[in-house]
């Protein structure tokens, strides 16, 4: 550790300490003996019988003393690794004692002194929290305060222990000036002069004079650095997206070279809605925010979004990943990177209707929040363009078999032709059928849908339910949505999956220059492979937005990004039309391959050259 500090080894406080515990007259005079050592310095002719007691009775009420003792005295004479043995056996053996509490800021001492300062420091102030020991209160206190003030911690590190530990006024002014220092520090003196103004606002007379000069020495600067706020969940069920997103962030951070001219505010919004707008608006109190990248989920994306349209619409905020339809109508400052599952759905629709003339359709729906939502969008879509919806038939998806639901398809298409033919043929009665003739239609005949639409959320699944529909004759040209794409859906469906047509948000049959850049630099950043689920890909084309219009054209950054509309991403251009990207694509599969279908007709290959 760069700066030591010296004053941690001052930690014994034994000193008229008198224990009320009964033990032998031995034992007794043993402790007696030590303590006066102790009191007269003399730690190392102290520490053999604190040694051997505490080894023969740590048990005994003796020994419980005796080991508080001896790990007071190993720690002030540097015995650092005998100190810590010590107090993790007495935290284990006694977990309720009268001398805990030294005990564990022994071990937040240790904690610090191997320059884990961050989690030595919230375990004094954990300490601080629950103590109702004066003496320990009073020594936890002073290893905080000392601890602060030189000056070891980063600002993001003192801003997670002020907002986690509500300490007493000394502590909290302690660390509030050291978020001053260390922002001014950091050149972001619009966050500098928040903190210091915080200093002031607690009437701290020991610090007041700091403060004052703190903010006295801004005088003549501006705002300072800006910062990037990024909102992420770190923590939780969706940690794991928290994650890549920071990593894809981070990587476009690094290659734009804008260390010390950009400073990115990362925080966790622990993918709730709440919690991501709170840390919002701390953020946009506390510094110069001038771009918001996040959140990742949808729900957080939508609260935030509302917020920051009415209160700042100035701030872009660029969300990479959330998919629920209207977020980016919020307010023009408002960007979806990734494509909104209803505009998957509209793609699909009007392909099926201009392109392959189809304008009938059955719905075949997995239950849940992705099958439903494409599902409602590809039927509003269909009737707005004036088509039809012929039957809609919900399933479970992971199931082996379908025959039910399929069944249930097949006979709604049945007494449909059947109305027809009775029309054509002038009968009275437009829903007379014959039975018979029913049944064996149904038994022998393939039953065809213009058009099935069926939005599975992964390529197996959707390989399965065509093998399922061809199995239990029913047919029709096949439509799904962006959870087709995926080698799994050849190797499930074999050939019945050829001529089958889905909408993805981005075609990366091929993969462009803007990938095998990103590909590069993500495996030398993080020595691994970018998600599949594109987290990190899309992430980094959000930093890369805001990094691009930084330094260009005039106006904030939400009118740049506006005027500029079209951005190179890693999986395709980004086309911005009212804040969404609107860059989606038809994607067949053709004897057995997966490829890009943008004209509008059935797929046929480019004529040979």
């Amino acid at each position: 550790m760069s700066r030591r500090v010296s004053f941690l080894a001052v930690l014994i406080f034994v000193t008229g300490v008198v224990f009320s515990f009964a033990q032998s007259a031995e034992d007794s005079l043993i402790l007696q003996k030590s303590i006066r050592l102790i009191q007269e310095g003399k730690f190392a002719e102290a520490s053999p019988a604190l040694r051997l007691l505490t080894q023969k009775k740590i048990t005994s009420s003796a020994g419980e003393k005796a080991a508080v003792l001896l790990a007071e005295t190993d720690l002030r004479e540097k015995k650092r690794q005998e100190a810590s043995d010590l107090v993790t056996r007495f935290l284990i053996y006694y977990t309720e004692s009268p001398y805990r509490e030294r005990m564990e800021i022994i071990r937040a001492v240790l904690k610090i002194e191997d320059a884990q300062v961050y989690e030595g420091v919230e375990s004094l102030l954990r300490i601080l929290v629950y103590t109702e020991n004066p003496a320990s209160r009073a020594r936890a206190k002073e290893l905080v305060t000392g601890t602060l003030a030189a000056s070891l911690l980063t600002s993001k590190e003192l801003l997670s222990l002020w907002e986690k530990y509500p300490a007493d006024k000394d502590v909290s002014a302690w660390i509030l000036l050291q978020l001053g220092r260390e922002s001014q520090n950091e050149g972001r003196y619009r966050a500098a002069r928040y903190w210091y103004q915080k200093v002031l606002n607690l009437n701290n007379d020991a610090l007041r004079e700091t403060a004052e000069a703190g903010i006295h020495s801004l005088k003549d600067r501006g705002a300072g650095i800006p910062a990037v706020l990024v909102l992420a969940p770190l923590s939780g069920e969706f940690a794991e997206f928290g994650v890549a997103a920071i990593q894809g962030i981070v990587t476009a951070f690094e290659q734009a070279k804008l260390d010390g001219k950009v400073f990115l505010r990362i925080e966790d919004t622990r993918a709730d809605a709440a919690t991501a707008l709170r840390q919002a608006q701390q953020a946009l109190s506390q510094d110069s925010v001038i771009a918001i990248i996040g959140p990742v989920m949808s729900a957080p994306s939508a609260t935030v979004a509302a917020w920051l349209s009415s209160h700042a619409p100035q701030i872009p905020m660029l969300t990479p990943t959330a998919t629920d339809e209207g977020i980016a109508r919020m307010g023009p400052n408002i960007f979806q990177i990734n494509i909104s599952m209803d505009l998957l759905a509209e793609r699909i629709a009007d392909f099926a209707m201009s392109c392959l003339d189809i304008h009938e359709f059955a719905v075949l729906s997995p239950a849940g929040d992705y099958g439903n939502t494409m599902s409602r969008g590809f039927v509003r879509a269909v009737e707005r363009r004036g088509g039809t919806i012929l039957a809609y038939q919900n399933f479970l998806e992971g199931r082996p078999d379908y025959k039910t639901e399929i069944d249930l398809l097949r006979d709604v298409r049945v007494k449909q032709m059947s109305r027809r033919q009775n029309v054509a043929r002038s009968a009275k009665n437009i829903d007379e059928v014959n039975q018979r003739d029913r049944r064996s239609f149904l038994a022998d005949s393939v039953i065809q849908y213009p058009g099935i639409f069926i939005p599975v959320s992964n390529p197996s699944d959707a390989g399965l339910m065509v093998g399922q529909l061809a199995f239990h004759k029913l047919s029709g040209t096949l439509l799904g949505s962006s959870g087709w794409y995926g080698r799994d859906l050849l190797i499930q469906g074999k050939q019945l999956v050829n001529g089958t047509y889905f909408s993805v948000p981005f075609a990366d049959l091929e993969k462009n220059q803007n990938f095998v850049t990103f590909d590069s630099l993500f495996k030398a950043k993080w020595s691994a492979e970018p998600g599949e689920d594109r987290v990190s890909g899309l992430s980094y084309d959000a930093a890369n937005i805001v990094f691009s219009v930084m330094n260009s054209g005039n106006g904030n950054l939400t009118d740049r990004i506006n005027q500029r509309k079209i951005f190179p991403g890693v999986y395709g251009e980004i086309k911005f039309e009212n804040g969404a990207n609107r860059n989606s694509h038809i994607v067949t599969v053709y004897k057995n391959r997966l490829v890009g279908n943008e004209q509008c007709a059935p797929y046929a290959p480019p004529p040979a050259e």
